[in-house]
């Protein structure tokens, strides 16, 4: 079992994803457009090094000696790999996981959870996350959740071309809710 770092080595990974968070930063400014057809391969590579930011800062920020600077430095790489992500699912040739991650996140629901829902191995929204190919029957689900999702992973082409994005309006969705109770504040 590893060790947990001591409180000098959490700020040392914390210096070193800032400096990394700094480079992917500028690389990521500096992408083509997302109709250039170097631009998946370029954000590709971003994707991938955000993800092993995130793996450290989880790992750092999961031990005992964490500090308030790890989380967020941690949230601030899940923020920028979240734009990213939005951008890449909207480009053309998008593939299927970018789309799915985008509307499983606006969705505000858990791979686990979707997997589960659509009759899909759990580790394989993970796996489409990072290139894996899904099988045809896997694809025509995915597809289908999607769409069930409302599409709104290509609602992530609208605002990064500055268009307004379609919003849930829970005022008219009350289902399985008191009309009163979502109305009224609680007083106590």
């Amino acid at each position: 079992m590893a060790e947990a770092p001591a409180q000098g080595d959490t700020q040392i990974i914390v210096s070193l994803a800032q400096a990394a968070m700094a480079v992917h930063s500028s690389a990521i400014d500096a992408l083509p457009a997302p109709e250039d057809p170097r631009f998946h391969d370029r954000a590709e590579g971003l994707l991938s090094g955000l993800r092993k930011l995130q793996i450290a800062l989880t790992d750092a920020a999961g031990t005992d000696r964490s500090t308030l600077s790890v989380i967020v430095a941690l949230g601030e790489v899940r923020s920028r790999y979240n734009d990213l992500m939005v951008v890449t699912a909207g480009a053309p040739g998008a593939t299927l996981g970018q789309q799915l991650y985008v509307a499983c996140t606006r969705a505000y629901l858990s791979a686990d959870e979707v997997a589960v829902s659509a009759g899909l191995r759990k580790d394989l929204l993970d796996g489409l996350e990072v290139g894996q190919a899904p099988t045809k029957d896997e694809a025509r689900k995915i597809k289908d959740l999607i769409a069930a999702l409302g599409n709104l992973a290509n609602f992530g082409a609208a605002e990064s071309a500055g268009r307004p994005v379609p919003a849930f309006n829970a005022a008219n969705d009350t289902e399985g809710w008191d009309e009163e109770s979502i109305a009224e504040p609680v007083s106590g």
